[in-house]
């Protein structure tokens, strides 16, 4: 590389650390970015087979301004495509009673649809259960996620005594799972909005009853899907920092940051200086292998990690018009799950089972008369399956899809990949392969997750889901902003 000298030097390409150094470079910023992998993206990566495409990690598409506030920043005078549309069917439920709902964007709609899967009482709770989710969005949802994680200065600050009767309020003195019970009768519908505290990997028996907020983002805002599937949301983010200047080294495995005055960071070819550090990447990670800080390694490794995953990535022979973008098939004891997954280290025996298939709307994604199926289940953070743990739980999924729903799918796979915790480790840094960093369990975990800058070292910053405000990308592109405004003198 010519330049052996940055103003800022990322480490990771995933999309909080793409958007961050977009923000820096459009203000002049020469910035550098450093990524272990040979491509960009982290688990917006995507998988290919014989006409079939997947992508492999998040499959969720909410408030895609955040892409348009990007773009707006970075395209200045030249044309920048990202197609993207709204979803008028949300997720199709499921339930072991044999029961089905399939919920709707338009609000006249989806309370139709659920009073007819279960009553009029039902439909109007679960109508007011959207109402105040948008209130605890407005309340306190919004300032929490838009700027720096509370501190004891932040204690006297105007802002926050207007907030101070609502923190005494029972969403935030409550868990998810109890605010459901209060709101909801129907025990397939308190299913559905428990479901959400997933979001980030959590258990919504232990997490705080202020993320009731999640809904507000999917049902009353919107959910969305990009016309080139979720890839095609790094691939633009990357295009437009190329653009303004940012510079990228792939392939970096063996990073090491050095603090002082100014950072030396040393990659693979070269050693590099720059005024600023920003960790992109699972924090626990950077600060074992990267900054060497065992100290703090061992600190934030003692948090609860969030939830990890099993994936199976299906090319399947054959179309099931019932099966649409988004479906989840619960659980018959959805608190024993987390159960097993939390408090017990197991895989669960009976798993809620999401399938996601783009397919259904993105044609291009799978051959005609066939389907692209994503399959995942919750598992526990740092147990990876034996070969005969994998077997029993493909076949769990067989056997629940077809003998509760009559989904025979078994026989009609052609190729099959998986993603277990072990594989989003390696591939992704994440720590025990937790999709979220830190678990939210807990009525003050949300105060409790790494800052977006460090207290010990002088200009060293941290973006990413595992940081604050938290996992997803929505809020991953949150985190890019505020240490772009940190970085900036606007924060």
């Amino acid at each position: 590389m010519a330049n052996s000298s940055y103003d800022t030097i990322i480490i990771g390409a995933g999309v909080s650390g793409l958007a961050l150094s977009l923000r820096l470079a459009v203000t002049g910023k020469r910035v550098l970015v450093l990524e272990r992998n040979s491509t960009y993206g982290g688990k917006l990566s995507e998988l290919k087979w014989e006409g079939f495409r997947w992508d492999k990690g998040p499959s969720l598409f909410t408030m895609p301004n955040l892409i348009q506030d990007l773009i707006k920043i970075g395209a200045k005078n030249r044309q920048v495509e990202f197609g993207f549309s709204k979803l008028e069917n949300l997720t199709r439920y499921y339930f072991p009673n044999g029961k089905t709902v399939e919920m709707k964007a338009d609000p006249v709609q989806n309370y139709e649809a659920i009073k007819e899967a279960f009553s009029e009482r039902d439909a109007e709770q679960y109508q007011n259960y959207l109402k105040e989710s948008e209130r605890i969005y407005n309340r306190i949802g919004e300032f929490f996620l838009d700027r720096p994680k509370f501190t004891v200065g932040d204690a006297f600050k105007k802002e926050m005594f207007e907030r101070y009767p609502f923190f005494l309020s029972k969403p935030m003195l409550t868990s998810l799972n109890k605010l459901n019970e209060g709101m909801l009768s129907s025990n397939e519908l308190r299913k559905v909005a428990n479901r959400f505290g997933t979001y980030n990997g959590s258990n919504p028996y232990n997490m705080s009853g202020l993320y009731a907020l999640i809904p507000h983002l999917e049902h009353n805002i919107g959910t969305f899907w990009p016309n080139k599937g979720m890839r095609s949301i790094v691939d633009t983010i990357y295009g437009l920092a190329v653009d303004a200047g940012v510079e990228f080294s792939f392939d970096e495995d063996n990073i090491k940051v050095n603090p002082g005055k100014e950072f030396s960071v040393k990659g693979k070819a070269q050693e590099f200086k720059a005024d600023k550090v920003v960790c992109g990447i699972d924090h626990i990670h950077f600060y074992d292998k990267i900054l060497k800080d065992p100290q703090l390694a061992s600190k934030y490794g003692k948090q609860e990690r969030s939830s990890a995953a099993v994936v199976f990535y299906w090319a399947v022979d054959a179309e099931f018009d019932a099966i649409g973008l988004h479906n989840i098939f619960f659980t018959e004891d959805y608190k024993n799950e987390f159960d097993q997954i939390f408090n017990r280290n197991e895989f669960p025996s009976d798993p809620t089972i999401y399938v996601h298939n783009s397919s259904a709307i993105s044609s291009s994604d799978a051959p005609a008369g066939k389907q692209n199926w994503f399959v995942m289940i919750n598992t526990p953070a740092g147990k990876v399956p034996t070969e005969e743990e994998l077997k029993n739980i493909r076949n769990t999924i067989f056997k629940n899809l077809k003998e509760r729903h009559g989904f025979d799918v078994a026989d009609k796979i052609l190729f099959e990949e998986y993603w277990t915790a072990k594989g989003l480790e390696s591939d992704t840094g994440a720590i025990g392969g937790a999709l979220y960093g830190a678990s939210s369990n807990g009525k003050r975990a949300a105060l409790k997750r790494h800052p977006n800058k460090s207290t010990k070292y002088d200009n060293l910053y941290f973006c990413g889901g595992t940081a604050h405000p938290g996992g997803g990308i929505p809020l991953a592109l949150k985190s890019a902003e505020i240490v772009a405004n940190y970085i900036n003198g606007k924060a």
